[in-house]
């Protein structure tokens, strides 16, 4: 199963993308799955969600998060779960990774060594409780890709994929493959916890 894990619409307020042309596209180029990571907010991911009912394509919601170290990804909340942090950035990393993880979901930093972005970097070996990093991102260069690709190999941390797009043609350009299908947000963070999965480029 090929799920672009990072994509952003319009509802992020920098992103070019309209929800219906998210789901056309990603349609267009093979993905199974898209998540939908609109910053600081879990609620403004809702209406792509209902553009992809009855396409075929599975639309999973999340928050890409401004933190005091750096852009996190989180995955496995709810709006009721997140309402507290719902469009608040600087928000303390460590605080945000342990309560992510008593709800059950994981963080993963985003495009951690992107020079032009806020980004975890090397203060990556401060935090606890992380697993896997955003390895492939497409709106990072090859050259901090491949930084996230070493750090990763040093502390034994999984790479994910996810494009980043706030554009349409960037949409699935990085993305994760998953051996089994994965129905909702609850199996796709058990499948990331299990670490059987591949980051790659789709194009």
């Amino acid at each position: 199963m090929i799920i672009d894990l990072h994509i952003h619409t319009i509802y992020s307020q920098d992103s070019l993308i309209a929800p219906e042309d998210l789901i056309e596209q990603a349609i267009s180029v093979g993905l199974d799955a898209v998540c939908v990571m609109e910053h600081n907010s879990f609620q403004a991911s809702e209406t792509a969600e209902e553009f992809a009912l009855g396409t075929g394509l599975k639309v999973f919601r999340g928050v890409e998060v401004t933190t005091d170290l750096g852009d996190l990804l989180v995955y496995g909340v709810n709006q009721a779960q997140w309402q507290e942090f719902e469009n608040k950035t600087n928000l303390p990393a460590q605080k945000i990774v342990d309560y992510v993880r008593s709800c059950g979901g994981v963080c993963i930093p985003a495009h951690p060594f992107r020079f032009k972005a806020a980004s975890i970097g090397e203060k990556l070996e401060t935090l606890i409780g992380i697993f896997a990093i955003e390895g492939y991102n497409a709106k990072s260069d090859i050259e901090e890709n491949r930084m996230a690709w070493e750090k990763a190999e040093k502390l034994n941390l999984k790479l994910t994929g996810g494009s980043d797009a706030h554009v349409v043609g960037q949409i699935g350009k990085c993305v994760t493959e998953f051996p089994s299908n994965i129905e909702n947000m609850s199996e796709l963070v058990e499948a990331l916890k299990s670490g059987n999965f591949q980051a790659k480029y789709l194009f």
